[in-house]
């Protein structure tokens, strides 16, 4: 990866060749979002600029044949860069992702309402087989009240999951363009950076309530899995952090994605505390045990 991000680094001519072809490459979107992320990272906005119009190019071509990851993906990663260049803050990146993964949603849900809908229709024709296989017994009237509860909650959540998975796309590709950049001009650098990264607690507080009590109304249901993300990634960094402070060696972070991979649905809850917590009582500043932190300043890189 290195020698890709040298590559790109080498000019104008070489970072669009790298963003433009990837971005035309079915699943390579999030290569052309990280390198157009470590060219905003490292030289700005304004030569970035026409390096964004061309990877959008192929981008707008996906768009219009019905695919609208490789371009949101692509215009969030190149925004959320731009903040973290401007700002040099995780924190403030991972909040201002939550408006942009609620945009993400209304957008999926205008460009993907029929098949939202069938899919919807799809899970409650099988929700009655699934129940009796759980050994749930719900009388008519409970199982009418059911029905109409996942009627109402069944779009806007999809809307919600559809708009935090390419919302941690982004994040994602922001990140690897991130480590990109440290390791060309600040090595290390992203490793300290993301071992520190710490949700404040009156941000991690709205999160958390958010997506505990968002889906008691479908208005906000879509809200639930967009703000799960930031506390997601907050509760990842803190195991970075104790691994790295522990020196435990990677094979502990490879089982830690391997169960959240496997058991997703006991393990991401359990993360999204993690960070709460973490939150309230900073366990890795009794940990921490690095040296002086390095400077990763995009603005000084630049």
């Amino acid at each position: 990866m290195r020698g890709l991000a040298e590559y790109i680094m080498r000019g104008r001519r070489e970072a669009t060749l790298a963003v433009a072809i990837a971005a035309a490459i079915p699943l390579l979107f999030w290569f052309s979002a990280a390198a157009l992320a470590l060219v905003i990272l490292r030289r700005g906005l304004s030569d970035a600029l026409p390096i964004l119009a061309w990877g959008l190019l192929p981008a707008v071509v996906w768009a219009v044949v019905g695919d609208l990851t490789p371009v949101l993906v692509i215009t969030g990663t190149a925004g959320l860069a731009l903040i973290l260049r401007q700002h040099n803050e995780w924190v403030r990146v991972l909040l201002l992702a939550v408006p942009l993964g609620l945009l993400y949603a209304l957008l999926l849900l205008g460009a993907l309402g029929e098949p939202l809908q069938a899919l919807a229709g799809s899970f409650r024709e099988m929700l009655p087989q699934l129940l009796e296989q759980m050994g749930v017994q719900l009388e008519d009237t409970e199982r009418a009240q059911l029905l109409a509860r996942l009627d109402q909650l069944m779009i806007p959540v999809l809307g919600g999951v559809l708009g935090a998975t390419h919302m941690l796309m982004a994040l994602i590709s922001l990140m690897i363009g991130r480590y990109w950049q440290a390791g060309l001009y600040n090595p290390g650098g992203f490793r300290q950076e993301f071992h520190q990264l710490r949700l404040p607690v009156m941000a991690s507080i709205g999160l958390l309530v958010l997506v505990v009590l968002a889906p008691q109304w479908p208005s906000l249901a879509m809200l639930s899995p967009v703000a799960s993300v930031p506390l997601l990634i907050a509760g990842l960094a803190l195991l970075h952090g104790v691994v790295g402070a522990r020196n435990l060696g990677r094979g502990w972070l490879i089982g830690i994605y391997v169960v959240l991979i496997l058991f997703l649905r006991f393990a991401y809850p359990l993360i999204m505390f993690l960070a709460f917590v973490d939150s309230l009582f900073d366990f890795r500043s009794r940990m921490r045990r690095s040296g002086p932190r390095g400077d990763d300043d995009p603005n000084s890189q630049g």
